[in-house]
């Protein structure tokens, strides 16, 4: 048994010295640095590390389509990368992950307004840390953590398909806080709301990657996952009491957005991870899948709830998992 436990040893980790500039050995090469007709649609590109990520893939000359809720605030972003002088273009669209329709609508303007996706970026997450529910009824961590970007993925999925080599990028929070997910108590609540719903929608995104890595591995298109560590964010911001004390403190010793957004488009853009699909990566390293995503019964049985949940946004004749066409 060991003397501390997981918990205990990535909260003292967090307080350890780290790199405070991204690593120069993962340096994404000069060659990949032109992403000149490249369109890549990114959640979570309007603040944090994904706002630094986007501008690091406009620089590059990326076709960036950029999703958020708030129209001033996506105009705002335009604006102010269309003064970088990056070499890039920038679209926004309304996006309220919170909303499966909302999802469904902008999946179809996506679709009608660009004739490829080679990235799509899964980005935008929250940490909601008192019961919030959403208008379709889903506790509000697993609508934006877990629904909306699998749902959203899925309506993009041929066009991504068609654009290959493509790659899907997730990103997740350190999965070694939760040691198992119940997915008989997730499977007994419609609207997912759990004791652990912030890891729980994490760490099932996580297991959706893995399914859709072998699905689309024949097709040309690579499916990863990644926590880019303990980088400086708004997730705190829903904190109370006592935990918004030790969340301001962990923000102090949190490393730079620009490292968190640089282990990003590294993994959208890098010929580092060309081939390389259905990976978790944690930081610069590719680590193993969390044990309980390693199990392919749990991992058909969240397929069924998904399929079942999504049901009324996805087309008739559409699964929602891979793993789902074995049903």
């Amino acid at each position: 048994m060991p003397l501390i436990s997981d918990r205990t040893r990535i909260t003292i980790n967090l307080f350890l010295p780290q790199r405070r500039t991204p690593d120069p050995r993962h340096a994404i090469p000069q060659a990949d640095r032109d992403l000149t007709g490249k369109t890549i649609v990114m959640t979570g590109g309007t603040d944090g590390i994904g706002r630094v990520a986007a501008g690091m893939l406009c620089d590059m000359g990326a076709n960036l389509v950029l999703l958020g809720r708030r129209q001033a605030v996506g105009d705002r972003v335009i604006r102010e990368l269309a003064a970088t002088g990056g070499a890039g273009t920038v679209s926004f669209q309304v996006c309220d992950l919170a909303s499966m329709d909302s999802v469904k609508a902008c999946a179809e303007r996506i679709l009608a307004a660009h004739d490829r996706i080679d990235v799509l970026i899964n980005g935008a997450g929250v940490n909601a840390t008192r019961p919030t529910f959403t208008e379709d009824g889903f506790e509000m961590n697993w609508a934006v953590n877990y629904l909306a970007p699998i749902l959203l993925t899925r309506l993009l999925a041929d066009r991504i398909t068609a654009s290959a080599p493509a790659r899907i990028v997730y990103l997740v929070t350190n999965l070694a806080f939760l040691d198992r997910i119940n997915m008989d108590e997730i499977a007994a609540k419609p609207d997912f709301a759990t004791s652990e719903a912030y890891v729980e929608s994490k760490l099932s995104g996580s297991m959706f990657m893995i399914d859709l890595a072998q699905e689309l591995e024949s097709k040309g298109v690579t499916v990863n996952y990644l926590h880019p560590g303990n980088i400086r964010s708004n997730l705190l911001r829903h904190l109370t009491g006592a935990e918004r004390i030790m969340g301001y403190v962990i923000r102090v010793a949190a490393l730079p957005t620009e490292v968190g957004a640089d282990r990003i488009v590294r993994l959208a853009a890098s010929s580092e991870f060309d081939g390389i699909t259905g990976a978790y990566l944690v930081e610069d390293t590719i680590r193993p899948a969390h044990p309980e995503a390693q199990n392919a019964s749990l991992r058909k049985q969240l397929s069924r709830i998904t399929e079942r949940t999504l049901k009324n946004w996805l087309p008739a004749d559409e699964p929602a998992s891979g793993e789902a066409v074995l049903l």
